[in-house]
């Protein structure tokens, strides 16, 4: 009864594997245009570093993210 159980959710999850990879590249340039906006809107801005650094963190990671989802693709 339990090994179906599994068996069951290990199918379900293979299944929607690749629509997790488009969802991963989406998440990503959406991480890149939000860090670039708050990369922009700190530098307009005198003495909030703390917007610059969280913009370019953001745009690092959603670098990362695009590049990861679609190396998981092919």
């Amino acid at each position: 009864m339990e090994q179906r159980f599994e068996n069951a959710i290990d199918n379900a999850l293979e299944s929607i594997s690749p629509q997790l990879n488009f969802v991963n590249v989406g998440f990503g340039i959406v991480l890149v245009i939000f860090g670039i906006v708050l990369y922009f809107s700190g530098q307009r801005t005198k003495g909030k570093s703390g917007k610059t650094n969280a913009g370019l963190i953001c745009a690092a990671i959603g670098i990362f993210g695009v590049v990861n989802g679609i190396i998981r693709m092919f």
